[in-house]
C-alpha cells in the first residue's frame, strides 16, 4: 500500500524535472543562447565573477570549451570581461546585468505564484516542503556524482 503514494511523487518529480528542463531550453531561446551556453550564463549569475577556469569546473568542461562559451555570451552581450582589481593579472567573467534582469523578468511571476501559494499553507506544511526539497536536493548531489565518477570511468 506505501508503494502507490511514493510512486506518485516519484511521478511528480519527473514531471517537475521535465518542466525545468523545458522551462530551460524556453529561457535560453528567448536569450538567443544553445543550453550549454545558456548553464554557463546562468553559472555566472547565480555564484557571480569568476575566471574562466572557475567557470570550466562549475561546468565541467574544458578550458578550451569555456574560452569558447565565454567568446559567444561577450559577442551577444550576455556577459562582461574584466580585469581583477585586485589582481590585474586575472580576468573576471560575469553575467551582464540587462541579461540577468531579462530572466528575472522571466521567472519572477513563477516565483511569485509558488510564494504566494506556499503563503497559504500552514507553518508546518511549509517546513516539510521544505525539508523534503531538501533532502532532494542533496540526494540528486550526491546521485549527480556518482554518475559522473562512472562516466570517468
Amino acid at each position: 500500500m506505501c508503494a502507490a503514494p511514493s510512486h506518485s511523487v516519484i511521478e511528480t518529480l519527473q514531471g517537475l524535472y521535465a518542466l525545468v528542463r523545458e522551462s530551460e531550453r524556453e529561457i535560453a531561446a528567448s536569450l538567443g543562447l544553445n543550453l550549454t551556453d545558456y548553464r554557463a550564463f546562468s553559472v555566472l549569475a547565480q555564484f557571480g565573477p569568476m575566471t574562466a577556469g572557475k567557470l570550466a569546473q562549475e561546468l565541467g568542461s574544458t578550458a578550451a570549451t569555456t574560452t569558447a562559451i565565454t567568446n559567444r555570451l561577450e559577442f551577444h552581450g550576455h556577459a562582461i570581461r574584466e580585469r581583477n582589481l585586485v589582481n590585474r593579472r586575472q580576468v573576471l567573467v560575469s553575467a551582464a546585468p540587462a541579461s540577468s534582469q531579462k530572466i528575472l523578468d522571466l521567472i519572477s511571476p513563477l516565483a511569485t505564484a509558488i510564494d504566494g501559494y506556499l503563503q497559504e499553507l500552514a507553518p508546518d506544511q511549509r517546513v516539510g516542503i521544505t525539508s523534503f526539497l531538501g533532502v532532494a536536493q542533496e540526494l540528486m548531489r550526491d546521485h549527480l556524482q556518482t554518475v559522473s565518477q562512472k562516466e570517468a570511468l
